[in-house]
């Protein structure tokens, strides 16, 4: 489905419906999964959808404006993660959901953050996987050096133009981003992003610029009331263990996962286990 906004973008999202395999969750409130920056939706698998369905949850995924199927915003049109994350309230409305889990990957961990704290009533739970409360933050490390010249490297090259390259291109930097214990073929690596690539992968997106533009939630983390559950690699070479930490210690009562050897990454080979800690902390109370 693609729904305009009141930002001028139209936003592609889709709905997997709760296939209430176990009939004891019938009840369970929607899954709303926010996706990285320059991500798109379809990275959020069916290894990990098809079991929140079975668990009676409706689950939505979503383009990010600047993404996949939604619209590419002009270059010299400024937004923030504020504005990402009015999308997906926008994105919540078209489908009638008025609160939901929320799971939210590195920059869609930004954004899940700022809906718990600026829209708590439309938060159920809260999970933030390989994200951090402030990119930026003097407080918190930056990212390997390694990485942050490879990066650079990157950003006075300019993104490939032809397929095969851009397919590379994104292959590069999963492998720059994984951790050890999870290795994934770069066969598979390769067909992911070919998929990616001919789907509408779009590399010049702002996604960066809003999150460098937003402010740091590190000191409002003690507002979040949304029961939270942080996965974090200890090896993420994009946001260090620090972060996961801080987000855990900000958040009054949350749950910190660490995985041993993951990088900033969330592997098919994870997911068994991570639905499962969904599981439970799906039922979990309100704080």
């Amino acid at each position: 489905m693609v729904k305009q906004t009141p930002f001028n973008v139209e936003i592609f999202s889709e709905c997997f419906e709760a296939s209430a395999t176990d009939k004891t969750h019938t009840d369970s409130l929607p899954v709303l999964l926010v996706s990285g920056a320059d991500a798109q939706c379809t990275q959020w698998v069916p290894a990990l959808i098809e079991p929140l369905q079975a668990l009676g949850h409706q689950v939505v995924r979503y383009d990010h404006r600047d993404s996949g199927l939604s619209t590419k915003v002009p270059a010299d049109v400024f937004y923030t993660l504020d504005d990402l994350a009015d999308d997906a309230l926008t994105v919540m409305k078209t489908y009638g959901i008025q609160r939901a889990h929320i799971i939210g990957r590195s920059m869609g961990g930004m954004v899940g953050q700022l809906l718990a704290l600026n829209h708590p009533d439309c938060v159920a739970t809260l999970t933030l996987v390989c994200s951090t409360p402030g990119l930026g933050d003097e407080r918190l490390p930056m990212a390997a050096d390694w990485l942050l010249e490879l990066m650079t490297e990157r950003l006075f090259a300019g993104p490939p133009l032809s397929d095969v390259d851009r397919a590379a291109w994104i292959v590069e930097q999963d492998e720059w981003f994984a951790g050890p214990r999870f290795v994934e073929r770069t066969e598979l690596r390769i067909r992911k992003a070919l998929d990616e690539v001919a789907r509408s992968w779009y590399p010049e997106s702002g996604h960066g610029a809003a999150v460098g533009a937003s402010p740091s939630r590190l000191d409002r983390l003690d507002e979040i009331t949304a029961p939270t559950l942080v996965v974090h690699g200890t090896v993420d070479p994009v946001f260090s263990v620090e972060h996961a930490l801080a987000l855990a210690e900000g958040i009054s009562g949350a749950e910190l996962w660490l995985v041993d050897e993951l990088g900033h990454e969330l592997p098919d080979s994870l997911l068994p286990e991570l639905v499962e800690r969904l599981r439970r902390h799906f039922s979990q109370p309100p704080n």
